[in-house]
């Protein structure tokens, strides 16, 4: 396999759900498992759009682990850097949806084999000869998988690497909200690309509006803001202004995986038109690319499993 031009760091788990996508766990007890950890289903996404990807991790060498690099390997998502640890096991996530139809999330990784990710497991040639590298927060929840992932940013920063930031917050992995306010601050000092949903934006900055809480969080080195709206669409910051992009109406099935499938469609869509964050209709069109790709994630049910094909992203326009 060709070296990847994106590699995708963190971590890959097991997402448990309700057996009825959309439905409680505590009402049925019914479960099914499904392929996930936003790193992999981006990976998976980004694969799947036609863009040589790599993943950088580790997970359980059980039954598990043999699963996730079994479908990362079946979807051409190079698994060079996937290690496999025999003494810890593979991370599992527990989703359910209350009446509101929110999910709430269960984590069981204390510890869990992404959390045993040390900086002696980042192979620095391997890393730098991609071009961008995308990572988000739930290994900084823990060592040494936090030295890992800065380990792996300060590598990726010297060689002039795109660096791509979700935020992907989960609070429940955190001692307290001020932990986890600072630790996930922290890598803002690196990235060029930081996406984050309004929720995660008022906890950061404090402002609702991200008009406001974009232009408050934004750092000198950033080259692209996107602030996720739910049903309503995106909002896009660069340093030569700010726009917004209405989402694609479809029927929702599943959530889970939503972002990950919007941050896969919209770094394919930077890469294709050659990261050109300065050319408002590039930006445009990638992130026009990311809501569609985000709509049809929902359509489907699970995490790896619902991401979408280029073809199908293509006959569904964006």
């Amino acid at each position: 396999m060709s070296k990847p031009e994106i590699i995708c760091l963190g971590e890959a788990l097991i997402d448990i759900l309700p057996a009825v996508a959309g439905s409680s766990i505590v009402a049925s007890g019914e479960m099914r498992m499904a392929a996930g950890g936003a790193p992999a289903n981006v990976a998976v996404g980004l694969a799947r759009l036609g863009t040589k990807t790599g993943f950088v991790g580790r997970v359980g060498d059980d039954f598990f682990g043999y699963h996730l690099k079994e479908i990362l390997d079946r979807n051409r998502v190079d698994t060079s850097q996937l290690l496999l640890d025999p003494r810890i096991h593979t991370g599992l996530a527990f989703v359910s949806w209350d009446a509101h139809g929110d999910a709430s999330y269960l984590f069981y990784r204390q510890p869990s084999a992404d959390t045993m990710l040390h900086p002696d497991d980042i192979d620095q040639e391997y890393l730098t000869s991609a071009k961008l590298i995308q990572f988000g927060s739930l290994l900084l929840a823990t060592e040494p998988s936090a030295s890992a992932t800065f380990h792996a940013l300060e590598i990726a920063g010297k060689a002039g690497l795109i660096l791509s930031y979700d935020i992907n917050l989960r609070l429940s992995n955190w001692p307290d909200e001020d932990a986890a306010r600072q630790a996930v601050s922290h890598p803002l000092d690196y990235a060029h690309i930081v996406k984050l949903n309004r929720h995660e934006l008022d906890f950061l900055t404090g402002e609702s509006d991200p008009e406001a809480g974009t232009a408050r969080l934004w750092r000198d080195q950033f080259k692209l803001i996107i602030v996720t709206m739910d049903k309503t669409g995106c909002f896009y910051r660069t340093a030569q202004g700010t726009g917004f992009v209405p989402a694609r109406p479809i029927k929702a099935v599943d959530t889970v995986g939503a972002g990950d499938g919007f941050m896969a469609g919209l770094l394919d869509g930077l890469r294709r038109n050659g990261f050109a964050f300065d050319k408002e209709d590039k930006v445009r069109l990638a992130c026009r690319q990311a809501v569609a790709v985000g709509a049809l994630t929902v359509s489907k049910a699970g995490g790896i499993p619902a991401m979408p094909y280029r073809q199908e992203v293509e006959a569904f326009g964006y």
